[in-house]
């Protein structure tokens, strides 16, 4: 509890620096190390997500803004699962803009002026290593993994979907529910690597629902989780490499909670649930698919 005091106090000086500087920017502290998931030996990185609040992000036509830079989510048949392109819509008439007039838009096929992922990093880490906010490109940082998003404040349809579909159960609680309602997701710079536009892709993070739900965890649940990431190292890195990932144990927890009576969650079944997650992944490996929590 004092580390994860100590992280969220963090959070809130950085926070505070960089408003006192003037950015309308705001950073996050994600991960193991905050989360206080992690053993030595594990190696995990402090993660920091800075997220840039200048743009408004819409869901729909109804959500534009005027005098913003607004960007609308796309979501086409061959856009992957929580992959999104962004839709460059004018500030003054909601109206989408028809040519490329910085270096940051690309087009798609269809002669949509599109916000390319790839360029916003290029970009992005460019104008924060002139002005000393801290990036990949600036001073060396020895284990931090540095990432820079946007806010998605509006309402997203598939975060609506997992708040409804979990109502009404034993997990998550009501009040994490409602927290969820409210909080911004981020859009990260990251394309699929099997899809057609990579370079030109989103992909959408429930970070701060995903943290949430991780500090609620009890230390039978922490404990299950860490052993699956021990498992992930001395197991599953040997045979398929960096292709696993925290991530895939993280959302195998959540679903096999979503679907474990609270009661089960005690010291003395701590080997039966984790044969339960890894029966889950066992199954979804087999399916070609894995579940997400929103």
């Amino acid at each position: 509890m004092e580390r994860r005091e100590t992280f969220l106090r963090r959070e809130r000086m950085e926070m505070i620096a960089l408003h006192l500087k003037g950015y309308n920017l705001e950073c996050f502290h994600f991960g193991s190390q905050s989360e206080c998931t992690t053993t030595p030996g594990l190696n995990s990185d402090i993660d920091l997500l800075i997220s840039d609040n200048t743009q408004n992000i819409m869901a729909d036509w109804r959500d534009w803004e005027y005098g913003r830079k607004n960007l609308l989510m796309l979501h086409e048949k061959i856009t992957p699962t929580q992959q999104s392109l962004l839709h460059d819509i004018k500030k003054y008439t909601p109206e989408p803009f028809t040519s490329i007039y910085d270096d940051m838009c690309a087009r798609k096929d269809s002669e949509q002026v599109l916000i390319s992922a790839e360029r916003y990093i290029q970009e992005s880490e460019h104008i924060f290593s002139e002005r000393g906010v801290v990036t990949k490109n600036g001073p060396p940082l020895p284990n931090w993994d540095v990432v820079e998003a946007l806010s998605v404040c509006k309402p997203v349809p598939k975060k609506q979907r997992w708040i409804e579909r979990c109502r009404g159960r034993h997990s998550p609680p009501d009040q994490l529910l409602e927290a969820a309602q409210v909080a911004p997701s981020f859009l990260v710079p990251a394309g699929h690597p099997d899809s057609d536009y990579k370079r030109k892709e989103w992909r959408l993070s429930p970070n701060l629902i995903e943290r949430m739900l991780m500090l609620s965890f009890n230390m039978t649940q922490i404990k299950c989780y860490i052993v699956l990431k021990l498992i992930k190292q001395s197991l599953f890195n040997k045979m398929v490499g960096d292709l696993t990932s925290s991530f895939y144990c993280k959302t195998l927890m959540f679903y096999t909670i979503e679907r474990t009576h609270p009661s089960q969650w005690k010291e003395h079944n701590l080997m039966f649930l984790l044969v339960q997650c890894l029966q889950v992944l066992r199954k979804r490996l087999r399916l070609g698919s894995f579940p997400i929590i929103s």
